[in-house]
């Protein structure tokens, strides 16, 4: 963002306050991308960092970790509480498509 006195400064919530650092401050910082598991099908990278969503989220499945875990080529990083982590190993989508389940 551009300050009052027309510098580039960069924001950061910290504690519930606005934090404003000067562009210089950020010359160690890595630039990185990031998308959403969805968009990231049929794709892969060399490093994925996974941040899980709140044990009641109803994104939290077994599919979306697998989905999120399979993009990966060398590293995986899972960003979350243990128990959002079980949550979404024990938790598999409940898909409501309509179709009657094969007998």
């Amino acid at each position: 963002m551009i300050d009052a006195g027309g510098e580039a400064r960069a924001a950061f919530r910290r504690d519930g306050e606005l934090d404003l650092l000067p562009t210089n401050r950020l010359a160690d910082v890595q630039t990185m991308h990031a998308m959403s598991v969805h968009r990231s099908q049929g794709s892969q990278f060399d490093r994925v960092t996974l941040i899980l969503p709140p044990v009641d989220s109803p994104l939290l499945t077994r599919e979306l970790l697998y989905t999120a875990v399979t993009r990966a080529k060398e590293h995986v990083r899972i960003v979350g509480t243990r128990d959002a982590l079980a949550q979404a190993i024990e938790r598999p989508v409940v898909r409501a498509s309509g179709l009657r389940t094969r007998r």
